[in-house]
């Protein structure tokens, strides 16, 4: 009697248990690929539902191209109101002026223009176009531009004077940029908001008839 082999049992067995390995796999891609697609169908449903597009609007505006402009010229602004304040006082005389205004100790016209300024961008930029993001970005770029030209300043601490290094300078300014964009670009934007509803309001208002039943 010849003796059993137990290679082509094994090698049967292994082909079996790939083969139903195969058939678990597939089975499985077919299971997340209909997954995909209902959650892919639902997603572009939700997207172009009215509260995604209020939401897009608020936060991204109404046109995509002209929020693209307004965070394009962003960097611009910086640069030339770094350039203006470099040229023209520099950064110590702003500083002592901001502090002075918001303490009513010194009080300085300047910031109060400058403040309104960046209101009104803010508020051009929320009545035409809409969308948070950029406008804050917008209404950040000068704060930015005036904070960095701290750099090189001497500044006096407890452990003596000391001169302002670029990473602090950058630093800093992206603080102030972060903390007045915000601050500004909310307030703008809601001036503009509001601007634009009054508008929408006034153009969509009924005639009145007059008794006579000609319109006003």
């Amino acid at each position: 009697m010849r003796p059993s082999n137990p290679v082509p049992r094994a090698l049967n067995r292994t082909r079996s248990s790939l083969e139903r390995l195969l058939s678990s796999l597939r089975w499985l891609l077919t299971a997340l690929r209909a997954v995909g697609r209902r959650a892919g169908a639902g997603i572009v449903s939700v997207a172009h539902g009215p509260v995604a597009r209020l939401v897009s609007t608020v936060l991204l505006g109404r046109r995509l191209g002209v929020s693209v402009l307004v965070v394009g010229l962003a960097p611009v602004l910086a640069v030339l109101t770094a350039a203006v304040v470099a040229s023209a006082t520099g950064y110590p005389p702003l500083e002592r002026w901001v502090v002075g205004t918001w303490t009513g100790t010194d009080p300085r016209a300047a910031v109060f223009v400058g403040a309104a300024v960046l209101v009104g961008l803010a508020a051009a930029s929320a009545a035409v176009n809409g969308g948070l993001l950029p406008t804050t970005v917008l209404v950040a770029a000068p704060l930015f531009g005036v904070a960095v030209t701290r750099y090189g300043t001497v500044v006096t601490t407890s452990y003596g004077d000391r001169i302002v290094s670029l990473p602090e300078a950058l630093a800093f300014a992206f603080g102030v940029a972060a903390v007045g964009g915000v601050a500004v670009g909310v307030v703008g934007y809601g001036v503009g908001a509001g601007l634009r509803r009054a508008v929408d309001v006034v153009r969509a208002d009924v005639p009145i008839p007059f008794r006579d039943g000609t319109q006003e």
